[in-house]
């Protein structure tokens, strides 16, 4: 059964237009791929002998293209989602339960790491009705496309998503226009290229829907595109630098390997070295003159010995140590990661400047992203109040890693200045939400243990403190204030209150 698509609009239509636009990027993503995979195209001249020469080409590259992407991917980790719900700085206990339920931990790095090296970036969001949970995945490039509306960027206009399955033996391709999800296959064994379609093989899947599609919640287009700057990979304008790389790198060891040993040669008069000897035949000098360490030459009186000088190689270790450091300008990216070298503390500090200054493009670019996608999985959750983009918040690590001591040294300064506590463990403590909760719950708990609730009292002291503490919540909750609101002001924050009358709260000191 073919697929209708002449009508313009029509599901068939854009699933022509994304299909080609998806096919004419595959030769520009396969490149960038094979250049972050450390296995870039071999050095001209070598197609000769192309299968003897790529194992010793291969031990000539250096994989800078996956350094100076990572170097700014491992910097950029989500610490916290925040809501309209909850917009406190440790963030929205049920946006992070979806980031954990889709292990966005991981899928989200593989999404940063796409959107580095090859570009782009996208996840698609969906619903699963079994788990009544929104289901968030990392898309990579090579297998999804988006067509924009070309005045506002912002609107995906239609999305696909072309793949084989190698157990059903199918290719898929999943189309997404406002509001509505096609599926069509075409039967397939082979993996070997990617999906191609054809209108007159491929076939509308009747168990999602057919040709009228499945409905989609919301009529949006569920598919975010993470862009990089320009929408060019991090390393793409510099693969000219990297190819200079791996050349140079390729001279020195061609060099050392064919001059590891001294050239040695022997000057002979031509009387002295006749082509055939007494009977006739060809004198085999090669066979004769062998370098086997154990023969013996036996040369003309008039034979001169020429041997070859030590190779230097400091001049080309020289010219690939400058390519780095290009590379590295060019970049953003500090020589110390490319490189590791002795650099002047004012060097190495305008490098990281530039290095901190690409991760917040990133994380800029990624966290707008991020907002649209979790409005489309609260959306689709039914949570109308914390599906609005407008209110949904990102909250990264800082880009900059700090020592422990380092931390507590600023955190003793900030608590001095009347920085809240929470915020200190969050901002300069750098706590995950998970990790404030556990400390304030642990706070909590040295609170309830008497002898250690005020450092410097005694157990009785100590005591009296807390039953000073409680009077003062009760008289708080009386005079009308909520349970949690006495707790807090009377410096019981943390306190779980259950349905009841009036409970004896005792110490140990008082037993």
């Amino acid at each position: 059964m073919s697929i209708k698509v002449d009508e313009k609009d029509s599901p068939g239509w854009w699933m022509v237009k994304l299909a080609e636009k998806l096919a004419g990027r595959q030769e520009r993503l396969a490149t960038l791929a094979k250049y972050h995979d450390g296995d870039p195209p071999l050095p001209e001249g070598a197609d000769a002998a192309k299968s003897a020469y790529q194992s010793f080409q291969k031990k000539a590259r250096t994989n800078f293209a996956e350094l100076i992407v990572g170097s700014v991917r491992e910097r950029c980790t989500v610490r916290s989602i925040r809501t309209s719900a909850d917009n406190s700085a440790k963030g929205d206990a049920a946006a992070w339960q979806v980031w954990k339920d889709n292990g966005l931990d991981v899928e989200f790095a593989d999404v940063l790491e796409n959107m580095l090296a090859l570009g782009d970036a996208y996840t698609i969001t969906g619903y699963d009705d079994d788990l009544k949970k929104p289901v968030i995945t990392g898309e990579d490039p090579r297998q999804v496309v988006t067509i924009h509306n070309p005045a506002r960027q912002s609107e995906v206009r239609g999305a696909i998503k072309m793949f084989h399955d190698p157990e059903a033996a199918r290719d898929y391709a999943y189309l997404f226009l406002p509001g509505v999800r096609y599926v069509a296959f075409v039967d397939n064994e082979s993996a070997d290229s990617s999906p191609a379609f054809d209108p007159e093989s491929w076939s509308w899947d009747e168990e999602s829907g057919g040709e009228s599609g499945e409905v989609i919640p919301g009529n949006v287009v569920p598919v975010v595109r993470y862009r990089n700057r320009r929408g060019i990979g991090a390393f793409e304008t510099h693969i000219d630098v990297l190819d200079r790389i791996n050349h140079m790198l390729l001279q020195r060891m061609v060099i050392a390997t064919m001059q590891a040993f001294r050239q040695r040669a022997v000057f002979v008069d031509d009387k002295d070295m006749p082509e055939k000897d007494e009977e006739g035949n060809v004198i085999d000098y090669d066979a004769i003159l062998s370098a086997d360490p154990g023969s013996v030459w036996k040369l003309p009186l008039t034979a001169k010995l020429w041997e070859s000088g030590q190779v230097d190689l400091q001049g080309i270790l020289s010219g690939i140590h400058d390519d780095v450091v290009h590379l590295a300008a060019v970049t953003r990216t500090p020589i110390s990661i490319l490189a590791p070298d002795n650099q002047s503390a004012e060097g190495a500090k305008a490098s990281a400047d530039g290095l901190v200054f690409r991760c917040e493009d990133l994380q800029t670019r990624a966290t707008a992203g991020l907002a649209q996608t979790f409005s489309y999985a609260f959306l689709f959750a039914g949570d109308e109040k914390r599906s609005d983009k407008s209110t949904i918040e990102v909250g990264w690590f800082p880009i900059e890693r700090h020592s422990i001591s380092e931390k507590y040294d600023a955190a003793s300064k900030a608590a001095a200045s009347g920085e809240p506590e929470e915020s200190i463990w969050a901002d300069v403590l750098q706590k995950t939400p998970e990790q404030i909760d556990q400390m304030k719950s642990a706070r909590m708990d040295q609170a309830m243990l008497v002898p250690n609730a005020d450092e410097g009292l005694t157990p009785i002291e100590a005591a009296e403190a807390l039953s000073a503490k409680a009077d003062a919540m009760g008289t708080l909750i009386r005079a009308g204030a909520t349970p949690e609101d006495a707790a807090r002001l009377a410096g019981l924050e943390g306190l779980t209150f259950r349905p009841g009358g009036p409970v004896t709260w005792k110490t140990e000191a008082a037993f």
